[in-house]
C-alpha cells in the first residue's frame, strides 16, 4: 500500500466519522436533547440505577419542571429524585439527596417539599402523618 492509498483511506474514514457525527447531532436535535438533558440523564442513571430509557423519560420530566419554575438548588435536586415517578417519603428523599449532594437535612427536605407542594409541583399521595411524595406531572402522565 503506497502513501497515496493510505491517505485516501484516512480521508474516507474521516468522511465516515463526520457522517456519523452529523447523524448523532441531527438525532439529538430531533429528540430535543441538549447538553443539560444529557447531563441530567447521566445523573439520574447513576443516582437511581435506572435503565437508560426510564432515565431519559425522567430527565425530560425533570427538565420541563426545572425550566418552568424558579427553584433553589436543593428543590431542583428533590425534583430530580422524584422524576422517576415513584413515591418517596421524606427519609428516602433525604437519603437520596445525601447521595447526590453529600449532605442533607430532613428538616430542610420537609420544608422544600412543602414549598414544592404549594407550587403544585409535588403531590402527597400518602397521609399527613406518613407522606409519600410524587411529582404531579407523573400523576398526570399516568392518567393519559
Amino acid at each position: 500500500m503506497n502513501s497515496e492509498d493510505a491517505l485516501s483511506r484516512v480521508e474516507q474514514l474521516l468522511k465516515d466519522i463526520l457522517k456519523k457525527l452529523e447523524f448523532i447531532e441531527n438525532r439529538l436535535k430531533l429528540l430535543d436533547y441538549g447538553f443539560s438533558e444529557l447531563i441530567s440523564v447521566s445523573e439520574i442513571v447513576s443516582l437511581l440505577s435506572l435503565p437508560i430509557g426510564y432515565a431519559v423519560d425522567a430527565a425530560k420530566r425533570f427538565l420541563e419542571i426545572a425550566r418552568s419554575y424558579k427553584l433553589d438548588p436543593i428543590s431542583i435536586d428533590i425534583v430530580k429524585i422524584l422524576s422517576v415517578c415513584e413515591g418517596f417519603n421524606v427519609s428516602e428523599i433525604t437519603r437520596r439527596l445525601r447521595d447526590l449532594r453529600g449532605r442533607a437535612s430532613r428538616r430542610i427536605v420537609r420544608e422544600r417539599l412543602r414549598i414544592l407542594e404549594s407550587k403544585g409541583i409535588v403531590f402527597n399521595k400518602g397521609s399527613t402523618n406518613r407522606p409519600k411524595y410524587v411529582l404531579r406531572k407523573c400523576i398526570e402522565e399516568s392518567k393519559h
